[in-house]
């Protein structure tokens, strides 16, 4: 996934609590991305239009995405993050609760961080307490025939990538790799990826970032 210029903390917590704004008050609930993007943009001072020449999307697109009318592609969501200067990160997950240093962490299953894409049926669930860690754990239910977006995407680190259930298949610089259950790629994120489920039922897997790739 496109890494996304660093921030210092003051901007960070800023991008989080943007989002924050936007998200479900219970944690773990699915919140609306659209109502996300729509406040960080509006933070900037952007307009529709100015953001649609910074991300080469078209305006009625982008419209439509904050009205939560259609799901955005991972890389399309990353290029509107890159042209709102905010970590994608903000905009996909609400920040819950105080930050926690903590060198153990326990997140329980109702209590993880949730994005639903609207009109899809793809689901992300953070496994790991929040984004700030050296890495990030992502649960992924992709339905079937679903897709990260048409382009590859690439960032600095490393990822890695689990399946629990189903099958998935993963473009590494422009090698497919038919994954089935419990097998696992490891790869150099810097290298053009994306995913799909190319069967007719649900795939379940988790991914890995180091660091943190939203």
């Amino acid at each position: 996934m496109p890494r996304i210029a660093k921030k210092s903390a003051p901007e960070a917590r800023g991008a989080a609590d943007a989002a924050e704004a936007a998200a479900h008050a219970s944690p773990g609930a699915p919140r609306s991305l659209g109502a996300a993007i729509r406040h960080a943009r509006r933070n900037r001072a952007l307009t529709l239009e100015q953001v649609a020449r910074k991300t080469r999307l078209s305006v009625s697109y982008l419209s439509q995405l904050e009205r939560d009318r259609m799901p955005p592609s991972l890389s399309s969501l990353k290029r509107i993050a890159e042209a709102l200067d905010v970590p994608a990160g903000s905009l996909m997950f609400a920040k819950t609760g105080a930050r926690s240093d903590a060198p153990v962490a326990v997140v329980r299953q109702a209590e993880r961080k949730r994005l639903v894409f609207p009109g899809s049926e793809i689901r992300y669930e953070m496994l790991t307490p929040d984004l700030r860690r050296r890495a990030s754990m992502l649960w992924l239910h992709a339905a079937a025939g679903a897709e990260s977006g048409p382009a590859a995407f690439a960032h600095e680190g490393e990822d890695a990538v689990v399946v629990l259930q189903g099958r998935l298949a993963v473009e590494v610089g422009g090698l497919w790799h038919e994954l089935a259950t419990g097998d696992s790629i490891y790869f150099d994120s810097q290298l053009p990826h994306r995913w799909r489920n190319p069967t007719k039922r649900a795939t379940i897997a988790i991914w890995v970032s180091t660091p943190p790739s939203f």
